[in-house]
Parts: C-alpha cells; structure tokens; sequence
C-alpha cells in the first residue's frame, strides 16, 4: 500500500524488520519500514507489550485520532526537513521517522499526533 493522505495523517503499510531490546531500560525497540523504504521508523514500547514476529505488517497512521490495535497520542519533539527526521514522544516512549518523499501534511515542533497502528497479522497483545 502506497503512503496516502487521509486528512491530515499520513497511512502506510510497514513491516517489521526487528525486535531488539534496549540495554538500560525495559523496553522493545521495534523497526519498521515501508515496501518501499521511502519510510523507516523505529519505535520503543514497553517490553512485551506486544508480541510480533519479524515480517509482521501493520497499517500505520500517523496524525488525526483512528481506531487500530495500537493508539498513543504523542507530541513532536523534533521535526526536521533538511535530514527528513521526526521525532515523536509518546510520554517517554519514543517514535523516530526517516522519509524520503515529502510527507503528505506538515508535522511542526510541539504539534500534538496520534499514532495508529493495526496489525494486518502477527500481533499478539499482552494481557
């Protein structure tokens, strides 16, 4: 699925290339990217938070509020065009976007987002 505007949100297939667990805290750091890989994108979730496999695919939203298996609201704590990098904190977990293309809406600094995720398979959530 190319990367599509749906308002002001950015939706696009990714699938996870890997699981690697941070050293300091108790977090899964997961690394995703487009079919393409015009977007990659790396994100931190507390440890077994959910439970994927390498090669999960998920529809990833980024912008107005969704529905999906995994919602956070978060706040842009960096976006830069010149390296086409955005930084999102989600309360302390954090979402860090490299793209090649421009993006569909303009994400600003201090801008609040939701993230969405759902999980077309592989997804396991802790109870």
């Amino acid at each position: 699925m190319p990367s599509q505007s749906a308002g002001e949100s950015l939706m696009v297939e990714v699938t996870l290339k890997s699981i690697r667990q941070d050293p300091a805290f108790e977090l899964d750091v997961l690394r995703f990217s487009s079919e393409n890989d015009s977007l990659t994108l790396t994100l931190e979730l507390p440890k077994g938070f959910l439970i994927l496999k390498k090669g999960s695919k998920a529809v990833l939203i980024i912008g107005e509020e969704g529905e999906g298996d995994l919602v956070m609201k978060g706040h842009v704590y960096r976006a830069d065009t010149n390296s086409r990098q955005v930084e999102i904190s989600f309360h302390g977990l954090w979402l860090r976007m490299t793209y090649k293309s421009s993006l569909p809406f303009k994400l600003m600094e201090g801008q609040d987002v939701y993230l969405t995720m759902r999980f077309i398979n592989g997804l396991s959530i802790k109870n």
